[in-house]
């Protein structure tokens, strides 16, 4: 049991086109075919995607598969990182993620902050930092996750907000302004977040505002994806995959 990268070469991907129209084609939302070459003879084939496990090949002889890429912010101006294996028969639904690439079966998330200038504006204002705890329960204000400090005039300006609790309720004007900051992955479990507002020394101004956050593992993807028919006529084609086994 196990599987092989021997013998396996020029995998190519592109998107899976179902028709041209007005000699353009179209392709399948989210649909990748994948081809390789392999001198694997009676073993078939996995094919990974970012790590993750996308499908597997119907018989030994095929070197095409039709996977489900990503979608949304990560898709088509994402990367793709494509993987084929050989593997044995007995292994068609083992997963070797964690052996090929080192992605964990379930990754994790992203965060997106946002949050509010502050009732009182300081007026030595400058920059924002962002924090985390790295699921220890005790945020780490030695290490910002942000790469270089958030800006708190984007282009020397300081953006306006308005009320956001109804009439007469909430901030107004340079206090209301909204700022947002989105993390990279985040492994899954429970984080505690920071936004620290600072001068232009590094100074912190406020007390930091914490959140604590709940990261939910990523659902693995659908697997076997494919066309299950395509009418020429109507141009309409029926899609049928795996569902995910999270979802």
């Amino acid at each position: 049991m196990g599987y092989s990268i021997e013998g396996i070469a020029r995998i190519r991907t592109r998107p899976l086109v179902l028709d041209i129209v007005r000699g353009e084609p179209v392709a399948a939302p989210g649909a990748l075919e994948v081809t390789w070459d392999s001198t694997q003879d009676g073993r078939c084939h996995q094919v990974y995607v970012n790590g993750r496990l996308a499908g597997v090949t119907a018989r030994p002889e095929d070197r095409y598969l039709v996977v489900s890429g990503p979608v949304g912010r990560d898709g088509a101006q994402g990367a793709l990182f494509i993987e084929v294996i050989a593997i044995d028969a007995a292994d068609r639904a083992t997963d070797f993620s964690d052996e090929l690439t080192g992605f964990p079966e379930a990754g994790g998330s992203r965060v997106r902050l946002t949050w509010q200038a502050g009732t009182y504006l300081d007026p030595n204002l400058d920059s924002f930092d962002v924090f985390g705890d790295g699921r220890t329960g005790t945020v780490d204000y030695t290490s910002p996750l942000s790469e270089s400090p958030i800006p708190a005039r984007p282009g020397g300006v300081l953006p306006w907000g308005f009320g956001c609790g109804g009439y007469g309720v909430g901030g107004y004007g340079e206090s209301a302004a909204v700022y947002e900051f989105t993390t990279d992955e985040l492994e899954p479990g429970a984080w505690r977040l920071a936004v620290v507002a600072a001068d232009a020394a590094g100074n912190r101004l406020v007390t930091a505002a914490e959140v604590a956050v709940e990261v939910a593992p990523v659902a693995r993807p659908p697997t076997h994806f494919r066309v299950a028919s395509y009418d020429t006529n109507t141009r309409k084609a029926t899609l049928a995959w795996q569902p995910s086994p999270d979802v």
